[in-house]
């Protein structure tokens, strides 16, 4: 997978309010090449289609990292926006993961993503 294959699913995850099972298949894909085997492993996607399975997701990939949501929720959706910190007391972070949707789930999805995206690509250049 390059980078332009790997932004197809966070352009899913943030644009549809409600993305297919098979749409979630192709996170699941994006995950696994991007996060060591221990934080991918057992990884499906019924069960990263929630909010609680989109947070082991986070824990088990950057565990000890700070995860903030915001949001606001609303009859017809939510606003949420996620943002994945290795520091929460300082703002000098090497990478910040970021992620926003009208589905908590796929904010939290989005956010770890492109965290990984960013961590990926400073790997291959050393």
């Amino acid at each position: 997978m390059k980078n332009p294959e790997l932004a197809i699913p966070i352009k899913k995850l943030e644009g549809c309010e409600a993305i297919t099972m098979a749409d979630f298949e192709g996170v699941v894909h994006a995950l696994e090449y991007l996060l060591p085997d221990r934080a991918t492993e057992g990884l499906t996607a019924q069960g990263i289609s929630t909010a609680d399975g989109a947070m082991h997701v986070a824990d088990d990939a950057y565990p000890n990292w700070a995860v903030h949501i915001r949001g606001r929720a609303n009859d017809r959706n939510g606003h949420w926006r996620c943002t994945l910190r290795e520091d929460d007391s300082r703002d000098n972070d090497a990478a910040v993961g970021v992620g926003r949707s009208a589905v908590l789930a796929q904010a939290i999805l989005a956010a770890v993503l492109r965290l990984s995206m960013m961590l990926k690509k400073d790997d291959g250049a050393a």
